[in-house]
This record gives C-alpha cells, structure tokens and sequence, in this order.
C-alpha cells in the first residue's frame, strides 16, 4: 500500500507538471529564438526538445507501463454517446477521417507538386523561427517529428488521460470523456509559445488525436498520424531549394518578426 501511495504521488506531480508547467518550461528560451534565429539556434533547441520529452516519457513508463499507456479502449459504461450511438460513433469516425485528411493534404500536395512549397511557406510566417532549414537541421527535425509523435502521445493521450480517467494509482476518476478533454487542452497549452492561435489548432488536433484513440482503443494509430503530421513539414518547406537567398539569411540568423 505504502508503495502504491508513493507512486500515486509522483503520478500526481507529473500530472501536474505537464498541465501547468511544461508550457511554460522553455518560455525564454523560445522568445530569444523567435527574436534571433539561426541554424545553431534551433539545432540546440531541438536537441533540447528531444532530450526533455524523451525523459519525461521514460518518467512516466517508469511509474506506470507501457501497456496501461497504450491500451485505452473504454470500459463498460465509459463514452456511451459515443459507443451505444450508431449516428454518433459513424460521425466520429468521419470527422476524424476527415480532419486527418484536410491536415495531411499539404504534404501530400508539395510531394506531388514541389512549386506550391513558397505558397504555404508565406501562409505560416509566426512558424518560421522553428522551421528546419540545413540538411543537419533536418535530420533533426525528423528526429524531432518521431520523439514528438511517439512520447507526446505516450504523455498526452495515454498518460494524462488515463490518469485523469481514474486508471493509475493518483489521479481523479473523471472518466474518459472528460478526460479526453482536459488531456486536449492540457496539449493545447503545452504549445503556448506558438501563440493563442497555435494553442487552439494544436487542442483540436488534440482532440482530434485523442477521439482517434478512443475509437481504435490504442495509441498506435495516433502515434503514425502524429509522426507523419510533423513530418510533412519536410515536404512543405524546402528553403534551400526554393529561396537560396532567404536560406543564407535563415541559416546565419536573422529576426523572424522582419523576415
């Protein structure tokens, strides 16, 4: 029992930590990139992006495991708008469908037609702080878009939201309704520095992600779609190819608010 309430307590420390703290974690450091940034910058933040969610994810496998993260398949009782709703559950699954296939369309787009890539790139200016520019930048980028799509889901969708539905040792029983919910806005806020904009796209796709595993009953899914939403920034956004001049200036520095 002793060791139980031990391991109940740090579950609710890194609950907490991840609704209340992790959006706030890097807050300068991100402010200095999106006032100067360079290739060294955002290599380092990279790094620091894939150490931190790789450590807190073995954190939290570490007090719980990886088949109670995994598995989140309603029990009886739980999501019965959902599943005892023919025209509900029907919806769902379209509406997911359908959102997964509106966000991956771009990608999808610039790998067929590579001259479309400056289109998208002057629709998502505030990003370009962050956006992968050199071959090692990259690299690193896919290293990121993987660690992302595999621990923030591991975080989010399987650890948060099972501990907020009532099925680790800490944690209330809200049951995975409003777990859901509260876990989305939870992943919502932990991308505070893209701006209240960015944390509103980032909750629905949440949400979106999170209904995706409560339909499929695990994380796998999520997991690849997630991956590959990151990813496609590597189709999307090629400077090096498609504005060489701009690349040099991306590469040595420059202020993303006077690009």
């Amino acid at each position: 029992m002793d060791v139980q309430r031990t391991v109940g307590v740090a579950q609710d420390i890194v609950a907490i930590t991840l609704a209340a703290v992790v959006p706030f974690a890097d807050l300068r450091g991100l402010k200095r990139l999106k006032e100067f940034s360079s290739s060294t910058a955002r290599l380092a933040i990279y790094r620091k992006i894939v150490t931190s969610t790789s450590l807190a994810t073995v954190i939290v496998l570490a007090l719980t495991s990886f088949t109670t993260l995994f598995w989140v398949a309603p029990r009886a009782g739980e999501a019965f708008w959902l599943f005892h709703n023919r025209i509900a559950h029907y919806a769902a699954a379209v509406c997911v469908t359908t959102f997964f296939l509106l966000a991956l369309w771009p990608g999808i787009k610039c790998a067929f037609n590579p001259s479309v890539r400056l289109r998208y790139r002057k629709a998502m200016p505030s990003l370009v702080f962050m956006m992968p520019v050199t071959t090692s930048e990259r690299l690193w980028w896919a290293l990121v878009s993987v660690t992302a799509g595999v621990c923030e889901e591991l975080l989010y969708r399987g650890f948060l939201l099972q501990y907020l539905r009532g099925h680790l040792y800490g944690g209330p029983a809200l049951g995975i309704t409003l777990a859901w919910l509260l876990s989305s806005l939870a992943f919502g806020c932990g991308h505070i520095y893209q701006g209240a904009t960015g944390v509103v796209r980032t909750m629905i796709a949440g949400l979106m992600l999170g209904l995706l595993a409560i339909l499929t009953g695990n994380l796998l899914v999520p997991i690849v779609v997630h991956c590959v939403l990151d990813l496609q920034i590597l189709l999307m956004y090629h400077p090096i190819k498609d504005a060489p001049e701009e690349a040099s200036a991306l590469i040595s520095g420059f202020c993303p608010q006077n690009p």
